[in-house]
């Protein structure tokens, strides 16, 4: 854009317009037509001096004469009802439309109309007062300066951010010093702010910063933080950024945030506090303090009373339970079937099915959520509290050969047993009660338990073996030795296993040669053949 108050002054200081236009960068056609407009209105060699470089604009611009026999457009009326929000320029050109056949003019075209309005619109810039409405929206903000308090052990300050947010109707403020201005202090001071508010509104109005936007372009939905969003859902309420380098979008907070400088900070600038509680302590008194100062124009009413009066019922009510903050963090899951959770320096068990995929912490402060990647929710374990322990497993996440070798007991074995019949599970409960009647450990007897239940799997040597035939076996077996003091060997039982998968065999082979070739012996069918 043209400076014509640079080009006078070269002027007027001695240049030609060679040199003005060397050093302002503008071609001598616009600079000849410069000093014509200024010596045409009298305005060289002194008078432009008293002027705004706006107003020299508005004197040079070039003005559209209205053709004979139309009706001029009142450009202002046009701009000015346009700040109403139900308003358009199709409903105003039809209104300039009618005026101007009452009046017995032509009217300019759509085009013209528009054209005209917006060349108008880009030369003077208006601004019109948004109307908010009680309960709307919280307005969240970060003070660019920093606030501080001493380390009472190191005698050190130590930086704080201030966060400020503000109801967009009565403006009643809330500030709050956190450690930084990340995505769980960002959380955690807007559930204080909607706590001390005493409700939410319609939505949350936060500029474009990390802690709660992601990604925020101008003609789309902003994507949220996911800590950010799911705290939005709790409280039920919308959230909807301030398009990026417009602080106009945020009026209040922005105005609030030079508040705090001076009306909340100044005041405790001789102050020493030796936390972030005691600091906050301080700054909630002296906001509270501002909240019920008058306003400038309106000396009857305050932020604090306003808020009372018509506000205050307009918000929706709290959850009745507090929204709980999670960090977020993300791992392989090991060979071993655990991921390692950097936050807390714990590994914990995810099943077995997900290694070496990448799954997703969710930290709370009594337990930790995992999940896969893509969404899916795994387990939930409790916090890992042993210091001389990092591993949190549980047991049903790894593989049975592996449950069996590091979570061996009578007990786990008594449990398989039970699953296959009442028949096996007193043959592995005989071994262990012999054994312990003994004097012997239980661990003598783990690899003969784990063989006699083995025999219930069938594999590609002994495709017979099965749970059935292994309760069969069994069964024989008590009948056999009734004795509670005889000692049934895995050798026993696996021999009892094959008698019975050969007796099923044999059986199925007669009722073959019965179905197939009668009631008649084999020799008696070859005979008859003869």
């Amino acid at each position: 854009m043209v400076s014509y108050k640079r080009i006078l002054d070269l002027h007027c200081s001695g240049r030609n317009n060679t040199q003005v236009s060397a050093e302002t960068g503008y071609d001598r056609v616009t600079i000849r037509s410069t000093l014509a407009k200024a010596e045409e209105r009298g305005l060289l060699p002194t008078a432009w001096t008293d002027m705004s470089e706006d107003e020299l604009r508005k004197l040079f611009r070039k003005k559209q004469e209205p053709k004979q026999g139309y009706l001029e457009i009142d450009l202002e009326w046009v701009h000015r009802e346009l700040s109403d929000p139900h308003v358009t320029v199709n409903l105003l050109h039809e209104e300039y439309q009618q005026k101007a056949a009452a009046e017995g003019l032509k009217a300019y075209s759509r085009t013209q109309f528009f054209t005209r309005y917006h060349a108008f619109s880009s030369t003077v810039k208006y601004s019109a007062k948004t109307k908010a409405k009680p309960g709307s929206s919280v307005e969240l903000d970060f003070a660019g300066d920093l606030v501080h308090y001493t380390n009472p052990l190191l005698h050190t300050r130590v930086s704080a951010v201030l966060f400020v947010a503000t109801l967009t109707f009565s403006k009643l403020t809330y500030v709050e010093a956190i450690e930084s201005q990340s995505a769980v202090c960002f959380a955690h001071a807007t559930m204080n702010a909607l706590d001390w508010f005493g409700g939410t509104c319609r939505f949350l109005r936060p500029d474009n910063t990390k802690a709660a936007v992601i990604l925020h372009s101008k003609h789309e939905v902003a994507l949220l933080n996911e800590l950010f969003r799911e705290l939005a859902v709790h409280y039920h309420t919308g959230v909807v950024p301030a398009p990026a380098y417009t602080p106009k979008a945020k009026p209040n907070v922005e105005d609030n945030v030079y508040n705090s400088y001076s009306r909340i900070l100044a005041p405790l600038r001789h102050c020493t506090f030796y936390s972030l509680g005691q600091l906050n302590e301080a700054l909630w008194s002296q906001c509270e303090t501002f909240n019920n100062e008058p306003f400038k124009k309106n000396k009857d009413w305050s932020r604090r009373m306003l808020f009372e009066a018509e506000e205050r019922r307009m918000l929706s009510q709290l959850p009745a339970t507090k929204f709980e903050v999670r960090m977020r963090a993300t791992a392989t899951v090991r060979d071993n079937c655990h991921a390692l959770c950097r936050l807390d320096g714990y590994y914990y068990s995810v099943p077995w099915q997900a290694r070496a995929e990448r799954v997703v912490f969710r930290l709370g402060a009594l337990d930790v959520q995992i999940y896969a990647e893509s969404g899916q929710f795994l387990y939930c374990h409790k916090r890992g509290s042993n210091p001389y322990d990092r591993y949190v497993t549980e047991p049903s996440h790894l593989p049975s050969h592996i449950r069996q070798y590091v979570y061996a007991s009578p007990g786990l074995f008594r449990d398989r047993a039970a699953g296959v019949g009442d028949a096996v599970l007193r043959i592995i409960d005989r071994l262990f009660c012999i054994a312990d009647d003994q004097g012997k450990v239980p661990e003598v007897e783990y690899e003969t338990a784990k063989g006699i239940l083995g025999l219930a799997r069938p594999t590609k040597k002994h495709q017979g073996r099965c749970a059935r035939n292994l309760e069969e076996a069994c069964r024989r077996l008590l009948l056999l030795h009734p004795n509670p003091c005889v000692r049934i060997g895995y050798r026993t039982v696996l021999n009892a296993v094959d008698d019975v998968i050969e007796e099923q065999r044999a059986a199925q082979a007669k009722e073959f040669m019965t179905k197939s070739l009668g009631e008649g012996s084999l020799m008696d069918l070859l005979g008859g053949g003869r």
